[in-house]
């Protein structure tokens, strides 16, 4: 049921009054309220138009114009029960789906398909993305490709942005060189690494001084270390490869790879160099850095680098010297270098490696008796002359029994016509000195002399005197250990 005071615009609550009804939206609202609850249907296939005499119009429904607000609300029921009357139903028809033949299929498939565009009219694809076109495969490229991709754009830089950045260096180093209570640990970080990427801007003076300001700081960054001792520049790497001692032995390595010869006699020079570093340094072969490294007192050379060295001796004489005075030598390399050495040289070698004491005899008893052997017998003196003086020389197999060493030892040793290691031999086979004397002019004469004419019969005379059988049988047993690759020689060989 209507409520009645609402249709007239009255509010029985109290509130504001609402506007009337107009006969117009009350027209509308009776039309949709007759239409049938089927009229929506959704088309979801093509359909034909029906022809204009199927479409049944509905009659105009003769409505009111207009109700004046003040109408009775008794009016109400007449005029709805007249519209019910004089409407007829509305009935609308739905066209029935029509099959389409094959001509009207082509010509809708036709209305879908893409149309061609001319080549020249075509829009221009899309540029790819700068991400994409600037990624390189590292992969894909030789190592000189790779390397050149790879190196740095080099700026030149204004001699006032020179000046700039040295000062801007200069503070730099300074908060890197403050102390602890100066500065926190991130903080003298942070200045390291703004210093790292400031060294291309850097002129040649300023590395240089920041080189020389980094070889005496307590603990230096390896980063700003590595950069500089890499650097191009000898002038800017060599204050570090020299006198810095916080290098770690892995950047040294990598400077001895480089193949430069320069910064190779720059760590040369060091004040200590390790093993690892001094034998890759033996090994380059480069003549300058080996006497560099032979001259090094600082420098801790193993045995495989004294081996190395000791290979290059013969095609570099002027190694001898700087090797035969080294503190560090071991005795069997002294002997070894004994046969290159001149006759200055071997004297000195025999009077620092060879000492007369009581500990020594007893060594070499010990020595002696694990190789088998007793203490030489006593050897007729006439044989030995007669051996020395013999025309061809056919005396290896005599003094190889009269002194207990291998033939080819003896061998050696009378093939050198300098005469130390003849006095050594016949001085273990017991020749006295007073028939020394009366032989020694006739081993200078001949056509195939034992000692070099040329040499001074005094000089030889005294080296016999200056061995005693210990020193000389000590000299012996060391060429005899080199002949026969065995001891000390073993592990070189």
């Amino acid at each position: 049921m209507l409520d009645q005071t609402n249709i007239r615009g009255e509010n029985p609550v109290g509130g504001a009054e609402r506007k009337p009804i107009s006969a117009d939206s009350f027209r509308r609202l009776t039309l949709l309220l007759k239409k049938p609850a089927n009229a929506f249907v959704a088309q979801t296939q093509p359909m034909k138009a029906a022809p204009p005499e199927d479409i049944i119009i509905a009659p105009e429904i003769a409505v009111p114009a207009a109700m004046a607000p003040e109408a009775e609300i008794a009016a109400l029921p007449a005029i709805v029960s007249e519209v019910e009357l004089n409407a007829e139903p509305v009935v609308e028809t739905v066209a029935e789906p029509v099959a389409l033949n094959a001509a009207e299929i082509e010509s809708l498939a036709s209305l879908h398909a893409p149309t061609p565009v001319e080549p020249e009219l075509a829009l221009p694809k899309p540029k790819r993305s700068l991400l994409r076109k600037n990624k390189v495969d590292a992969f894909a490229l030789v190592p000189d490709q790779l390397a050149q991709s790879a190196k740095p754009k080099v700026e030149i830089n204004t001699p006032e942005q020179d000046t700039e950045a040295a000062e801007l260096a200069r503070s730099l180093l300074d908060m890197m060189a403050a102390s602890s209570s100066g500065g926190q640990p991130q903080e003298r970080a942070l200045a390291a690494d703004t210093l790292l990427r400031m060294i291309p801007r850097l002129p040649t003076r300023a590395k240089i001084v920041l080189a020389q300001r980094l070889c005496i700081m307590e603990a230096p960054p390896p980063f700003l270390i590595s950069k500089l001792i890499a650097d191009p520049e000898q002038s800017v790497a060599a204050p570090l490869l020299e006198d810095c001692s916080n290098i770690p032995d892995e950047d040294l390595f990598q400077t001895i790879e480089s193949g430069d010869v320069a910064k190779r006699r720059m760590m040369a020079r060091r004040r200590k160099i390790s093993r690892p570093i001094a034998e890759a340094l033996a090994k380059t072969g480069d003549e300058s850095v080996v006497l560099t490294l032979a001259r090094n007192q600082g420098a801790e050379i193993p045995q495989e680098g004294f081996d190395a060295i000791a290979k290059m001796v013969p095609n570099n004489p002027d190694l001898l010297a700087p090797l035969c005075t080294r503190q560090d030598l071991p005795v069997h390399f002294a002997f070894e270098l004994f046969w290159l050495a001149p006759a200055q040289l071997r004297r000195y070698l025999l009077s620092r490696f060879l000492t007369d004491s009581e500990m020594l005899t007893k060594i070499l008893k010990i020595t002696m008796d694990t190789n088998g052997e007793d203490q030489p017998p006593s050897v007729d003196v006439e044989a030995v002359k007669a051996a020395l003086l013999s025309p061809d020389h056919d005396c290896a197999e005599f003094f190889a029994a009269a002194t207990k060493i291998n033939i080819s030892t003896v061998e050696k040793i009378l093939a050198d016509d300098q005469g130390e290691p003849l006095m050594a031999m016949i001085k273990v086979a017991g020749l006295p000195r007073s028939q020394l004397q009366e032989i020694l002019p006739s081993l200078i004469q001949g056509d195939q002399p034992l000692i070099d004419p040329a040499r001074d019969l005094d000089e030889v005379q005294a080296v016999f005197d200056q061995l005693s059988f210990n020193k000389a049988r000590i000299l012996l047993t060391y060429w005899d250990w080199a002949t026969l690759h065995t001891g000390p020689y073993g592990a070189l060989n």
